[in-house]
C-alpha cells in the first residue's frame, strides 16, 4: 500500500474509534473509583501492546529503547502527559459537563499544537494560522460562558481542566511527530509508563482507606474499548498517520471528531446536542478551514546563519517506518530528513556534489544523495517525497538525513556553489 494511502487509511479509522472512546467513558468509573478504573484498564493495555510489538516483529527495536534510558524516560514521559491526563480528565470532568462538551474542548488540541510548531517541529506558524488560533480561543469563551455571555452556572474549573489536557494532548503530540522512535515499541512504552502510574495511584488510594469496587457490564465495555482498541490501536494508527502526513491536514480533518461523538452521545447516552456546542464547533471549524488557503504555515524555519534562495522541505514523514537500518539509525530520536528541490539545470552536477560531500565531516554526519538513490531509498519513499515537495519533470530532490543543524550546513556550503 502506498504510503500516502496507509496514512489516509489510519487517520479514518483512528478518527471513527477515537470518537466513541469520550462516550464509552462515561461509563467507566461506574460503582468503581477513577484509579481502579484506569488500573484495570492499562492492566489490558501492557499485554495486548506488547503482543502488538511481537506481532509486527519489533522487539529488536523495543530492546534498542530499553537500552538507551535516556529515550526510554523520554517516550515514557510523552505518554503519561498525553494518556494519563486524557483518561483520568475525562472520565473525571464527565462527572460534571457532558461527554460532548468535554469531547469539543478536548479536540481543539490538533490548534493548539501550533503554539508548539515553531520551537519543538520548527514549521513556520503564519498569519491565518494565528487567525485560527483566536477563533478557538473564541470558542472557549462560549465554553466558560455556557453559551450565555456569563459565567454563572458554568463549569468553569472542570472547562479550564481541560483545556490544560488539551494543551499537554498538544504538546505530545507534536512530540511524537518531531523524535523518531519506532511507533509500536512506543505504544507498549505509553501504555506501560501509564500502568506503572495508575498502579501507584490505586495503591495509595487503597491503602488510605479507598473501597475496591466490582466494574459493571457497562464499566467493562468501556474497560475493555479503552484498554485494547483505543490505548494500542488507535493510538498506533493516529500518531503513524500524523508522522506521515502534514500536521496542517490532520487537523483540519480531526476536527470531524467532536461531530462523531456527538451523534455517538446522542445515541448511546441520549444526550442532547446543544446550540452552544455546535456554535463551539463552528468557530473552530472556521479556524481550520483557513488553513486550507494556508500555504506558508507548515514550512521548515531554517536556523542556518548563511541566507540562501532555496526552500528547505522536511521529508521525514517519508521515513519513519523505513525498513533500512541505515536510514533508520539516522533518524531515530532527534533526526530528520530534510531536503532542497533540484532543477534541470543543475541536475547533472549532483553526482558529483555528493561526492564531494562525502570526503567532509557532513558525510561522516549524514545520509546525502537524491530521491533516485535505490540503496537508500524505496519506491514508496520516493513517490511520497517527490509528492511532498511537487516535484516535476527534470527535477529531483537532494536529500540529506541525520541531525537537522547538520544538513542545514551542508546545503548552506554546497548548494549555493553548485548553482552558480
Amino acid at each position: 500500500m502506498e504510503i500516502k494511502t496507509l496514512a489516509n487509511t489510519y487517520l479514518v479509522l483512528a478518527l471513527l474509534t477515537g470518537a466513541l472512546m469520550p462516550v464509552l467513558l462515561d461509563f467507566g468509573a461506574v460503582g468503581i473509583s477513577i484509579p481502579e478504573f484506569l488500573f484495570i484498564v492499562y492492566a489490558i493495555s501492557v499485554p495486548v501492546s506488547f503482543a502488538f510489538v511481537v506481532f509486527n516483529g519489533k522487539m529488536k527495536k523495543l530492546k534498542e529503547i530499553f537500552g538507551n534510558k535516556r529515550n526510554l524516560a523520554f517516550i515514557a514521559i510523552v505518554g503519561l502527559l498525553n494518556y494519563v491526563l486524557l483518561e483520568y480528565g475525562l472520565t473525571y470532568a464527565e462527572k460534571f459537563v457532558s461527554a460532548s462538551l468535554a469531547t469539543v474542548i478536548y479536540r481543539s488540541y490538533p490548534i493548539l499544537m501550533f503554539l508548539f510548531l515553531p520551537l519543538i517541529l520548527r514549521e513556520k506558524v503564519s498569519t491565518k494560522q494565528v487567525l485560527a488560533l483566536g477563533l478557538t480561543f473564541a470558542g472557549f469563551v462560549i465554553a466558560f460562558t455556557g453559551g450565555n455571555l456569563s459565567l454563572s452556572g458554568s463549569n468553569f474549573y472542570i472547562i479550564m481542566f481541560l483545556i490544560v489536557i488539551a494543551l499537554a494532548g498538544a504538546l505530545a503530540t507534536t512530540l511524537v511527530k518531531r523524535y523518531v522512535f519506532d511507533m509500536e515499541s512506543s505504544m507498549f512504552i505509553f501504555n506501560l509508563a501509564s500502568f506503572a502510574f495508575f498502579a501507584v495511584f490505586f495503591m495509595l488510594q487503597t491503602g488510605m482507606g479507598g473501597s475496591v469496587g466490582l466494574p459493571n457490564f457497562g464499566s467493562w465495555a468501556a474497560i475493555l474499548y479503552t484498554g485494547i482498541i483505543y490505548n494500542v490501536f488507535t493510538g498506533f494508527m493516529y500518531y503513524s498517520a500524523l508522522r506521515m502526513i502534514k500536521t496542517t491536514i490532520v487537523t483540519n480533518f480531526y476536527f470531524l471528531s467532536p461531530f462523531i461523538t456527538f451523534v455517538f452521545a446522542y445515541a448511546i447516552l441520549g444526550e442532547a446536542i446543544k446550540p452552544y456546542y455546535l456554535l463551539i464547533a463552528v468557530f473552530v471549524a472556521a479556524g481550520l478551514l483557513i488553513q486550507r488557503v494556508d500555504f506558508e504555515g507548515g514550512k521548515y524555519l531554517s536556523k542556518s546563519k548563511k541566507k540562501s534562495n532555496y526552500l528547505i522541505y522536511d521529508v521525514t514523514s517519508a521515513f519513519v517506518n523505513t525498513s533500512n537500518n541505515k536510514m533508520y539509525s539516522m533518524l531515530k530520536g532527534n533526526g530528520r530528513v530534510l531536503a532542497v528541490k533540484v532543477d534541470s539545470n543543475w541536475y547533472s552536477r549532483l553526482g558529483n556534489l555528493i561526492e564531494e560531500a562525502k570526503g567532509t565531516d557532513y558525510g561522516k554526519k549524514l545520509i546525502i544523495c537524491t530521491d533516485g538513490d535505490r540503496e537508500n531509498i524505496g519506491n514508496e519513499e520516493q513517490k511520497f517525497v517527490r509528492d511532498i515537495m511537487s516535484i516535476k519533470e527534470g527535477e529531483a530532490a537532494l536529500i540529506g538525513a541525520g541531525r537537522p543543524e547538520h544538513i542545514e550546513g551542508f546545503f548552506a556550503d554546497f548548494i549555493d556553489k553548485y548553482k552558480e
